[in-house]
């Protein structure tokens, strides 16, 4: 069995839903300080991981579901991840570093922008695990944007996995934009501070809360379904 095929089926036993593989080299437009090696030097290989999201919270009329269903899935996927390191390690002597999305440091707080150690979505869409669309989030074929990332990093040189030939007819639908109450979708990225302020809020008793998630819930791709591929 090749080391790829491995990896990937020690992810699925550990949970994951979605596994794919990125050589070091695609990541060649990362920005300074965001790349691969900027985390790990002798990073060679980027095994990014996805855990599905449960599609009910997205219709309850309460935030508190969706929040505790994101709270989970996000420590789901970093239990994944970590945990992922050592199974590679000893399968394959490789070095593996776990990469998640919080926490990290690059925060201006008067604009309320950040950036993760490495972007996940750029990450996934390079491993082959589906596209980035207009509301600035990874959409796969079989999951949508109903899907948390996370990546492991490694030191070993792997065959990296074919990157998404679909994609999605975000120009025509414009559904996402429509919906942005904060008109946050502003053209090919997404104005962060605008999306903070009205999608993070907290309960009376101080417990963070995640309020608007319009632009996922409302893409005809949300899910996957398979009819709006272009």
């Amino acid at each position: 069995m090749t080391n790829e095929q491995t990896i990937k089926d020690l992810a699925h036993d550990l949970g994951a839903d979605l596994c794919g593989i990125a050589p070091v080299g695609r990541f060649h437009d990362a920005p300074e300080g965001f790349h691969p090696q900027d985390i790990f030097p002798e990073a060679n290989s980027v095994v990014v991981i996805g855990r599905q999201f449960p599609e009910g919270p997205f219709h309850s009329v309460h935030p508190i579901p969706y929040t505790v269903a994101n709270d989970v899935i996000l420590a789901e996927v970093g239990r994944i991840a970590v945990l992922l390191c050592p199974a590679i390690e000893r399968q394959t002597r490789a070095r593996a570093v776990p990469v998640l999305s919080e926490p990290y440091e690059s925060w201006d707080a008067e604009r309320r922008t950040g950036r993760g150690l490495l972007s996940l979505k750029h990450a996934g869409w390079l491993a082959g695990l589906g596209v980035i669309t207009r509301n600035g989030l990874l959409t796969s074929k079989d999951y949508g944007n109903r899907v948390c990332l996370g990546a492991v990093l490694l030191d070993i040189e792997l065959d990296g996995d074919t990157m998404a030939d679909y994609g999605f007819d975000c120009q025509r639908c414009g559904a996402c934009v429509a919906a942005c109450p904060a008109h946050a979708i502003d053209g090919p990225s997404i104005n962060q501070s605008l999306c903070r302020g009205n999608s993070e809020s907290r309960t009376r008793k101080g417990y963070p809360l995640y309020v608007c998630n319009a632009c996922r819930r409302v893409c005809p791709n949300g899910a996957g379904r398979q009819e709006h591929l272009s």
